[in-house]
């Protein structure tokens, strides 16, 4: 699951920045932009300290992507009217796929940061913790889902979110 995530994220972030390389139309403005490139330099080092186990640092690289997604997308959506079917497309899907999977992403993290600490899943405490991540992650889905309209794109990358998720858990059984 995480390896298409990433890979259906980074196709969609490849063809639109390749596009705007050689046929940039100047759609956005250059916060749009200067967010996106934050992004995916931000993707990178989360790579980097993902990579060497550094839990916490996780979390914190994804706050501000998080919140650099949540503005390109906000621009996208309530900005802008791309006439091209392909631009719409794939900077939708693209970006959409990344706030859908960044909003429960840095909660999962969070907890994965939790857990590191030494507490037991299988415990009382775990198990309730656990329920506590899986209802935060819900309630951030849903704030978002209102806050960009019900995206379609947004609600299909929560779904695949949480079946992942619930993949995950069980695997832990």
């Amino acid at each position: 699951v995480s390896q298409s995530r990433y890979g259906a994220i980074t196709v969609f972030s490849f063809i639109f920045a390749t596009y705007h390389l050689f046929f940039d139309k100047k759609f956005f403005t250059k916060n749009f932009y200067l967010s996106l490139s934050l992004v995916y330099i931000l993707f990178t080092v989360w790579l980097l300290v993902a990579e060497r186990n550094w839990l916490f640092l996780t979390v914190l690289v994804f706050i501000p992507m998080y919140f650099a997604l949540l503005k390109a997308f906000k621009e996208f959506i309530f900005s802008h009217k791309l006439e091209n079917f392909w631009d719409k497309t794939f900077l939708q899907v693209g970006i959409g796929m990344y706030v859908g999977w960044t909003t429960i992403a840095i909660i999962l993290n969070l907890g994965v940061w939790i857990f590191s600490l030494g507490f037991d899943i299988y415990s009382k405490l775990g198990i309730v913790l656990q329920m506590i991540l899986i209802v935060l992650a819900t309630a951030n889905a849903v704030n978002i889902l209102r806050k960009f309209k019900y995206n379609i794109v947004l609600f299909g990358t929560f779904w695949w979110a949480f079946v992942g998720l619930l993949v995950g858990l069980h695997g832990l059984s």
